[in-house]
């Protein structure tokens, strides 16, 4: 609920849709990129750069996001949140 509040308010700096790229083209989150888990590790440079800010990882059913998430705080990351049980049961705005 508290990320939902967030997305709302536009407190994230970043928002990763973890799904493949057919499903991020489906329908994702305003503003969020699609940078699928198994290519996480392609883009670790660009998200150290924003391992201060509050970073919003999604995927479908909320398991991979919960699992990046715990990578990157290991990472040192600050402020990496999940959305609870992933998109599938997101029932506000998504774009195409």
């Amino acid at each position: 609920k508290k990320a939902n509040e967030m997305i709302k308010n536009n407190k994230f700096n970043l928002i990763i849709d973890l799904r493949e790229e057919g499903l991020y083209l489906e329908g994702h989150i305003p503003g969020a990129i699609n940078i699928p888990t198994y290519e996480i590790n392609d883009h670790i440079d660009y998200l150290r750069s924003m391992s201060s800010k509050n970073i919003l990882l999604y995927c479908t059913s909320g398991i991979q996001s919960l699992s990046v998430g715990k990578v990157l705080l290991i990472s040192g990351f600050k402020n990496v949140y999940s959305l609870y049980n992933g998109i599938e049961n997101y029932n506000y705005k998504i774009v195409k």
